[in-house]
């Protein structure tokens, strides 16, 4: 079983899954998340299924971009319990899971349309500036074309270059603006959060291949700088 955190966004969610199928889930919208807290909704999420971290063959974390103090309580409190507990740490780009998400919807607009589709992950960074990344939908897969970015609206318009599905907390403000675009599809915003299932699921896969991350070195994705307060 793979234990999958996300705290890339205002949505904590944590899942674990085995063989692609959720066996527990805790989502919880906070924006004053510790890591005590999220040590909790781990818990919780574990004695839902009767287990205890010790069943768990490895962590996987979102690493960004997104929150920066998020990520870094996420990312802290995941390498913690790899060390401790000897198991793999496995970090996942949080816009990769996002877009996975949008695979469902491709997998049905596919049957109706003979163009190209892309998918644009985008989350909202605030001061109007989106983190988004594109992948092309393509033999049932999605392949990231971009990298992860920054930006604001005129950005993201320079980077689309066919029919775009858009998922994200960023797609309530970018349905506004291009309302009247018919290369574009806004997904509903029940599907628009961050979600540690789809976090999980890329991680089992990474886990079959292998592919760890060092705690000593990994570090959240935050792809802009730090914006430092003053008075």
């Amino acid at each position: 079983m793979i234990l999958a955190i996300d705290t890339s966004t205002d949505i904590c969610s944590v899942s674990v899954i085995e063989n692609e199928k959720q066996k527990s889930k805790n989502i919880l919208n906070t924006k004053q998340l510790h890591a005590e807290k999220l040590i909790l909704i781990i818990n919780q999420t574990l004695e839902n299924i009767n287990i205890t971290l010790k069943d768990i063959k490895a962590i996987a974390v979102s690493i960004g971009p997104g929150s920066f103090t998020g990520l870094r309580i996420s990312l802290s409190v995941a390498k913690g319990l790899c060390y401790v507990l000897g198991k793999p740490l496995i970090a996942v780009p949080t816009l990769d899971a996002l877009a996975l998400r949008a695979k469902q919807f491709c997998n049905i607009l596919k049957n109706y349309i003979h163009n190209e589709i892309f998918v644009c992950a985008v989350l909202n960074a605030k001061q109007s500036d989106f983190y988004f990344s594109f992948y092309k939908y393509e033999s049932d897969q999605l392949v990231r074309v971009s990298n992860y970015l920054s930006g604001g609206i005129d950005e993201i318009k320079k980077k689309i270059s066919g029919l775009t599905v858009f998922i994200g907390d960023g797609v309530e403000i970018l349905r506004e603006k291009f309302y009247s675009q018919d290369t574009m599809i806004f997904l509903e915003d029940e599907i628009n959060c961050t979600d540690a299932f789809y976090v999980a699921t890329i991680a089992e896969q990474k886990y079959q291949r292998g592919e760890f991350s060092d705690i000593e070195t990994i570090e959240p994705i935050y792809v802009k700088e730090f914006l430092i307060k003053t008075k």
